[in-house]
């Protein structure tokens, strides 16, 4: 009874732990436009690409000044479960989507 109990009890808090893991590093990720940056609050105002605007806290400055981004960048940022940007990816100029060429269709 008594390695029952213990074995339960140590199945509880490794789930318990792993649980605590997983919830700790979620983080969700949006597409959209920096509108812009407050170096001094440690935000950046970020409108996604439906058009709601946001200002977020960054959770390191560093971020910042490693990925040099500026008002007008086209960006994916992480938002960690605080609501806080943990990851900021620009994103390239290029539109989203491209215009295809079929093989019977000749293109200068």
């Amino acid at each position: 009874m008594k390695k029952t109990m213990f074995a339960l009890t140590t199945i509880y808090l490794l789930w318990t732990a792993i649980v605590a893991v997983l919830t700790g590093e979620a983080a969700t990720t949006f597409a959209g436009a920096i509108v812009g940056i407050d170096q001094a609050q440690r935000t950046i105002t970020f409108q996604t690409m439906d058009g709601q605007t946001w200002a977020l806290a960054v959770a390191d400055s560093n971020l910042l000044k490693q990925e040099r981004v500026a008002k007008g960048d086209r960006v994916r940022i992480e938002v960690d479960l605080s609501g806080k940007i943990t990851k900021i990816t620009k994103i390239s100029k290029k539109p989203l989507s491209e215009p295809t060429q079929f093989l019977d269709e000749v293109r200068p």
